[in-house]
């Protein structure tokens, strides 16, 4: 009578386990199309940490609170991949979509922001340096966010001074002479700058060159520096 008992309770409780995972494997995703079956870490019911969902669609990498978030790779029922960063669910970050379109395999490469595709420079990005030369050190800091304009200063020996040739052409906006700076005004986003000047180095004529793009609104102050 106790073996009868025991092994009845004992399918009871693989029942009412196998059911309860059931219930965790198809309520710890929040997302319908990944949401049939899930392996990996929960954290209170909910997909949290590394695993693998799998429904119409399939995800793997990282969840936080039930949705992807972080790395990972989507797979979509008609076989096309996203591999990059999520947030709440949606692409957000860096990433690699590989699609067909028309029957031909295509890929897109850059940034995505809330599930919409932003280019393939990081929106977070304030400026991009395309060019150095002939200089030791450049600083470029953003000073205020209420206003607009860009200086330019050269340091030498800690000092501001005006080298020779000094050249800065913008693809847009106004130069003005600023003491020992130069500032550009009224100028349009994205907007890319040239400078060029010439230094005396141990009595050789070095040609110095710097090449950037500032991305974001602001009020931004650029430093050259040579020792």
């Amino acid at each position: 009578m106790a073996k009868k008992y025991w092994l009845l309770m004992s399918i009871v409780l693989l029942t009412t386990t196998q059911l309860f995972a059931q219930q965790i494997d198809s309520t710890s995703v929040l997302m319908s199309e990944i949401s049939k079956s899930y392996k990996g870490d929960i954290k209170n019911g909910l997909a949290h940490g590394k695993g693998t969902a799998k429904g119409e669609d399939t995800y793997s990498g990282e969840f936080k609170n039930g949705l992807p978030d972080g790395k990972g790779k989507y797979t979509y029922k008609n076989g096309n991949t996203f591999s990059g960063y999520f947030s709440k669910g949606l692409k957000n970050g860096k990433g690699v979509f590989n699609f067909s379109l028309a029957g031909n395999a295509m890929t897109q490469k850059g940034y995505w922001v809330n599930g919409d595709y932003v280019g393939i420079t990081d929106p977070a990005e304030l400026y991009i340096v395309s060019n150095i030369s002939g200089i030791e050190s450049y600083s470029i800091k953003k000073v205020d966010d209420n206003s607009e304009g860009i200086t330019f200063s050269v340091i030498k020996g800690g000092m501001k001074y005006v080298p020779s040739s000094f050249k800065i052409v913008p693809t847009s906006g106004q130069m003005m002479p600023q003491g020992k700076s130069l500032s550009i005004t009224n100028y349009n986003l994205p907007v890319n700058c040239e400078v060029s000047f010439t230094v005396n180095k141990s009595g050789n004529i070095v040609q110095c060159y710097f090449t950037f793009e500032i991305l974001k609104p602001g009020k931004y102050e650029v430093e050259l520096i040579n020792p």
